[in-house]
């Protein structure tokens, strides 16, 4: 392989999740208003990638250093709905395409991309299927990347914290560890929009607080501690990174029996509102990512920059009971022509520092929610039914998916 062809510059960025405990592999899926024709796919992510260099790539290790390099092996469709090992099973690519029925299944391993630097591709990937399948006319533009950000001039603008002992000796969240057991559950939009204009707060700070309430019932716990990310593109200078581009902030909820929605609101919105300042963003993401860059300055074999790492992480809060991320609409241009040929969307992601991962979609008037739970109590779905009702939320769907 060309020296010129190799590619450090995004490694950075999706490094931490080399040092997670466990791959993270993500899923979108779309169903669509047909049954789904493979060799149309198979074209329709031909089409795609062409336009799309930077998702063609493949992982190459050599020693202790990590090279993107282009693959030059073919991207295939594969047939069914589980998911296949990346990238051992996806001929080098870092994600895979897949189809059953009416749906388009699309996973990806978390090091090369969020779900921001997903959307793009898979809307593609639909609209140039829909080119095929019904005669649309999307364009097929170039889809570019931003060059990575600049951790090292970041670190000297906002220079890491220093652990002290008492930072060393506080107490965490204690999260639960065990099978995974996924929940959905579906709600109009317009409810929690309602909700949340009434309190004079985001939707996002109220679907926060529902959640914690359902989650004291669910934990038996009067304090619940949450975790959610925001995209930080803009204030990093990249607007087009398909890369990682993140940060994420703790915080925490009293509640007690009588506790209702519009007492715990006004608060946390105020806070989210807070860390949501680009400063306090770009701040955040700096000393995070300033972790990830020492762990991987040390010249240590992977294994040993994993534990560190994960030492790290635990003395510094990021564990909590649940950790909410709100995607929104998951197209990306979100154009009606396109959502007309979609009738469900679900996006499923494993909780990264947290009991459980809560992943909001808002597709067609309702929003999905998608949990990934490793807490080992039953009735997940019928206790955030109950306290969404109790709130006059909209609730279409709760359903434990595995029992």
């Amino acid at each position: 392989m060309n020296e010129s062809q190799r590619s450090t510059e995004y490694i950075f960025q999706g490094t931490m999740y080399f040092f997670r405990r466990e791959k993270i592999l993500c899923r979108y899926q779309f169903a669509l208003q047909d049954a789904v024709e493979p060799a149309l796919l198979q074209r329709a992510l031909e089409a795609a990638l062409s336009a799309a260099p930077y998702y063609r790539v493949q992982l190459v290790q050599e020693k202790r250093s990590f090279f993107l390099e282009p693959n030059p092996n073919p991207c295939l469709v594969y047939q069914g709905s589980a998911q296949r090992d990346i990238p051992e099973e996806t001929n080098g690519y870092l994600f895979s395409v897949s189809c059953e029925g009416d749906t388009v299944y699309f996973d990806w391993y978390h090091f090369l991309m969020d779900g921001h630097g997903v959307s793009p591709f898979l809307t593609r990937i639909l609209e140039q299927y829909c080119n095929l399948r019904y005669g649309t006319a999307f364009a097929n533009t170039p889809i570019v990347c931003s060059p990575a950000y600049d951790i090292e001039a970041m670190m000297e603008k906002y220079p890491p914290l220093t652990a002290t002992e008492s930072t060393m000796q506080r107490d965490v969240v204690q999260t639960w560890e065990g099978r995974m057991r996924r929940t959905r559950v579906r709600l109009t939009k317009q409810s929690l929009v309602d909700r949340a204009v009434e309190n004079g707060v985001k939707p996002f700070t109220a679907l926060a607080g529902l959640l914690s309430l359902a989650l004291r019932s669910y934990l038996g716990k009067d304090e619940i501690q949450y975790s959610y990310s925001t995209d930080t593109r803009r204030e990093a200078g990249v607007p087009d990174a398909l890369y990682n581009c993140v940060c994420s902030f703790q915080s925490g909820v009293k509640l007690h029996d009588d506790t209702r929605l519009a007492d715990i609101v006004p608060e946390m919105d105020a806070e989210v509102l807070r860390t949501l300042q680009p400063e306090a963003k770009l701040r955040q993401m700096t000393q995070q990512m300033s972790w990830v860059y020492k762990v991987d300055q040390q010249k240590a074999p992977l294994r040993i920059k994993q534990r560190v790492f994960q030492m790290g992480e635990y003395i510094s809060g990021v564990p909590a009971d649940f950790w909410l991320s709100y995607l929104g609409n998951p197209l990306l241009p979100a154009t009606q022509e396109l959502q007309k040929y979609t009738k469900d969307f679900n996006v499923w992601v494993p909780p990264d520092g947290g009991s459980m991962g809560v992943e909001a979609s808002s597709l067609n008037g309702i929003i999905t929610l998608c949990i990934e739970n490793k807490a080992e109590m039953p009735g997940l779905a019928g206790m955030i039914r109950t306290a969404f009702e109790k709130e006059d939320i909209t609730v279409l769907e709760a359903v434990d998916l595995d029992t």
